[in-house]
């Protein structure tokens, strides 16, 4: 079996079993087995828990998503709805042979608490035709119920989150959740970012991971990206002839519109942004110390967008101030301005 590249044995046989736990509605899926790895990140991990509230497409994929990338002990999913909850848990299950995570189990908002890492996605989806903006009041009520019914959350806890839109959510649950802002953010525009880079490397024959460019801003219709800050190989991307200003016109729209596209096809999003999620947490875990787009309150601006970050095991470690030209500062100004009006018709943030 190949794990992040490297063999892994198995010095034992690995048994899988469901058990009932504190009550009927609680089950848990885990591996017992002794297990021996040579990947040294996997030998120096640490018995983490990560709890992913809300078991709809983008949670339940995420949980999926957090098994297969063996970087927790522990994953709780939790759901209003707990029969669907169950049912995720017991599919997710049979994904354990494949994985060394050992736990996966339901449980609920107190649990979730409790984790070195919770991950928020529940929420009123995107539906076809419809901006991410416009679910921010009801979205809001429900991030602001789920943290107030979590309390008191493990002082230590890093908060991701996910749902949309997720700038304003982001400011929400900083303001409900009482922990430090670096340990509450949001997905953010890494996803975006990555839509981008792919884009990019494809158009000049580069693979993806030399590709250094970011989308900042909003997550929505305002983002924007710094080309004048990319590079690839250490050259502008600008200085590229594949890239003409036409050209990256085009390739900032599609980042923009892709999520509509998939929504329009499939109804929801869900692959990409649980691997974002999966990616996010590993940084966390090892202590990276990676450079992600992250969004997060940003005091120069009165607003919670996405700028690139310095992410640990702590969580935000640095803001990292990003050159912009005279147009993308302009542009990036109109983002806040865009989501400080958002953000000043939303009660649930703006009530004391």
């Amino acid at each position: 079996m190949l794990l992040l590249g490297i063999q892994a044995t198995f010095t034992a046989p690995t048994v899988y079993r469901v058990e009932k736990l504190h009550n009927e509605n609680n089950i848990l899926c885990s591996a017992v087995g002794q297990k021996a790895f040579n990947h040294p990140e996997i030998s120096q991990m640490k018995h983490s828990t990560i709890a992913v509230i809300g078991a709809g497409n983008v949670g339940s994929t995420t949980a999926y998503a957090l098994l297969l990338s063996n970087v927790t002990g522990e994953v709780i999913l939790v759901d209003i709805d707990e029969e669907r909850c169950k049912g995720e848990v017991l599919d997710l299950s049979d994904a354990l042979p494949f994985c060394e995570a050992s736990k996966v189990r339901t449980g609920t908002t107190k649990d979730a608490a409790q984790a070195d890492i919770i991950v928020i996605t529940a929420g009123t989806p995107q539906v076809p035709g419809q901006a991410r903006t416009e679910l921010v009041e009801k979205n809001a009520q429900i991030v602001s119920t789920i943290i107030n019914q979590m309390k008191p959350i493990n002082p230590h806890a890093i908060m991701i989150i996910v749902s949309n839109p997720v700038d304003v959510m982001t400011l929400c649950a900083q303001k409900f959740s009482g922990l430090p802002k670096d340990q509450v953010f949001g997905s953010g525009t890494l996803l975006d970012t990555q839509r981008l880079r792919g884009s990019v490397a494809k158009l000049i024959g580069f693979a993806e991971q030399s590709i250094h460019a970011y989308i900042i801003g909003e997550h929505g219709d305002t983002q924007l990206p710094v080309w004048s800050s990319a590079y690839a190989g250490g050259m502008p991307l600008t200085r590229f002839p594949q890239l003409t200003s036409e050209k990256l016109d085009e390739i900032a729209k599609w980042t923009r519109k892709k999520a509509y596209e998939i929504i329009e096809c499939k109804h929801a999003t869900f692959y990409g942004i649980a691997t974002c999620v999966a990616a996010i947490c590993e940084t966390i875990i090892f202590d990276q110390k990676r450079i992600l787009p992250l969004s997060t309150y940003v005091e120069a601006y009165d607003v919670a967008f996405s700028m690139p970050v310095v992410l640990g095991e702590h969580g935000i470690e640095q803001q990292l101030s990003i050159p912009l030209s005279s147009n993308e500062k302009e542009k990036l100004e109109k983002s806040a301005e865009h989501l400080r009006e958002i953000r000043a018709l939303c009660p649930t943030l703006n009530r004391q």
